[in-house]
């Protein structure tokens, strides 16, 4: 009986607890699809390419860029995400990878800030579609500043004009309120946040607004202001009405710009008859001081949906399949390397000191060969990234052909030698000047760079003055200096037995036993002495007059 019963019991425990699996495997299964339906179409991805943005944004974040952006869309990426920590960067190369990011990337790019995108970071992060940050993140701050000072106001206008051209066709791109957008960029702009009561419907107002509302100035404080419950921003941009009734907004990168700016502001201005409608929450931004956002305040302003905080959070808000990197490869690493504003002042320092020793004490060539590779890399590394320009090149070229000049053909004049430092000195800072030649982007780059040449200046002065006190009595500087000795000449034309000081006046004549580039042996009688040419090269076998014997015998070709 017991048998029987356990033989009809076991087959309906199997049966109950195939139905609990898949009960189970059903219930994963609807919340995983409910989980992909949850995401917005427009947002949905399917293979998601993370490009990284680190350190300050110049030609080589913009050329890098660039090529990470082509290899992601070959390999069929259909979102591109900005992954930004960034200080900020020089305008020109902002302003091309937001046209790349409208005119080249996939419609659904998103900015992930990660957590700072400040000055030049924020105008990018506001080209994208979408922009998300991480928890305790910020971005904003993103007023042109001048490493000379303050910037006149005249010259102030011309860098912000394209600035916010673009951070206003950002905002009626992706829906920003563009008065808010343009608080990141400029001060003077005061803006208020007023919620409606029955909708929940946030709007930005400025002073006059808000004192035809409620026929009173508003508060100068900045209280905390509490993020939307959901993640679909409230705030009501000021420009919906105009797209709403005119259509989308082109995505051209040819549009105009500047006209964006003249258009008439949209959203019909709030007055008395609103006041009971329509509450304060607190202070956007005040007058002297420019936008910068934490997480809270961006999503109460509308900029960003939700925080992320790693890359499985960013897999599930996209609804992604796949997410690849795609990081700067070692060369770019070691381009924005070698222009770093340290590097470079090692390099021309090397540079400098290794050119004095080999115009000092030529002929070994190995100080010709660190000044060569010096100058190689100083030069190389600015023109893989479009810094350095044909001209810089042939200045310094010049420069050194005109101080060798100076040194071993007509010494003593002067001219040909300061016109070739001065040719160094311009060809070396000319490397550091990018954009247009009138913009105030060139003056920065002008005074970086002279900034920095005359650090490695000041440097390889007080090396090379080291060097003339010790190297003549240190080991080895003996190697690669030919000594001053006296004694009887062989058949061979070598001298026999020395003295370590020679007998040699003033107006005596001899004759070169080798060659004088500058410096070689001289014979005078029966004296082999160092000496040094005062002038031209001097071949091997030249007759020979000593100019002068000080601390070295300087000669010249006898009868000139």
């Amino acid at each position: 009986m017991h048998r029987l019963t356990r033989t009809i019991h076991s087959p309906r425990l199997l049966l109950a607890i195939a139905c609990l699996l898949l009960g189970g495997s059903f219930a994963e299964g609807m919340q995983s699809a409910a989980r992909t339906t949850s995401v917005p179409a427009v947002r949905k991805a399917d293979q998601v390419a993370i490009l990284s943005v680190e350190g300050a944004i110049n030609n080589i974040t913009a050329s890098s860029l660039k090529r990470r952006l082509a290899a992601a869309v070959a390999d069929g990426a259909d979102t591109i995400v900005i992954r930004m920590d960034t200080p900020g960067g020089d305008l020109m190369s902002t302003l091309e990878i937001c046209r790349m990011l409208k005119a080249e990337a996939p419609a659904n790019t998103i900015a992930w800030v990660d957590p700072y995108a400040f000055s030049a970071g924020t105008v990018i992060a506001l080209a994208c579609r979408e922009t998300v940050i991480a928890p305790g993140g910020m971005f904003g701050d993103s007023a042109p500043v001048s490493p000379l000072g303050p910037i006149p106001q005249t010259e102030r206008a011309k860098i912000e004009s394209p600035l916010l051209a673009e951070v206003v066709d950002s905002a009626r791109r992706n829906h920003y309120d563009e008065r808010i957008a343009q608080a990141f960029v400029s001060l003077g702009i005061e803006l208020w946040l007023l919620e409606n009561d029955e909708t929940g419907e946030r709007i930005a107002v400025d002073r006059a607004e808000y004192e035809a509302i409620y026929d009173q100035p508003p508060p100068e404080t900045i209280p905390g202001i509490t993020p939307s419950s959901d993640e679909t921003p409230k705030i009501a941009p000021w420009f919906e009405t105009l797209m709403s009734g005119a259509g989308a907004p082109t995505t051209s990168p040819e549009e105009d710009l500047s006209g964006m700016v003249q258009r008439p502001s949209s959203r019909s201005r709030l007055g008395a008859d609103d006041r009971e409608r329509w509450t304060l929450l607190g202070q956007i931004v005040s007058s002297d001081r420019l936008l910068a956002l934490t997480p809270n305040e961006a999503m109460a302003y509308g900029f960003v949906p939700r925080t992320i905080a790693d890359e499985i959070e960013l897999k599930q808000f996209l609804g992604a399949n796949s997410i690849r990197r795609y990081d700067r490869s070692w060369s770019e690493t070691l381009v924005m390397f070698l222009v770093s504003w340290p590097v470079r002042i090692v390099l021309i320092t090397i540079f400098l000191v290794c050119l004095f020793v080999e115009f000092t004490f030529p002929g070994t060539g190995i100080f010709a060969a660190g000044s060569a590779a010096s100058l190689l890399i100083l030069l190389g590394a600015p023109w893989i990234v479009g810094l350095a320009q044909w001209w810089d090149i042939l200045f310094v070229f010049l420069g050194i052909a005109l101080v060798a000049t100076e040194i071993f053909l007509i010494p003593g004049g002067l001219v040909a030698g300061i016109s070739g430092a001065l040719l160094i000195l311009a060809g070396l800072v000319g490397t550091f000047v990018s954009g247009d030649m009138n913009s105030t982007e060139m003056v920065d780059g002008i005074f970086r760079g002279l900034l920095i040449v005359m650090t490695s200046l000041i440097a390889s002065i007080v090396i090379m003055w080291w060097l003339a006190r010790r190297f003549e009595h240190s080991s080895f500087a003996s190697r690669f200096m030919l000594r001053t000795e006296s004694g009887p000449v062989t058949g061979n034309g070598r001298p026999g037995s020395f003295e370590k000081t020679a007998d040699v006046g003033i107006g005596d004549e001899g004759v070169a036993i080798t060659d004088l580039r500058p410096a070689g042996r001289i014979r005078c009688g029966e004296t082999v002495v160092d000496a040094v040419s005062s002038g031209r090269w001097i071949q091997k076998g030249d007759r020979v007059r000593v100019v002068r014997n000080e601390m070295s015998i300087e000669v010249e070709v006898a009868g000139e």
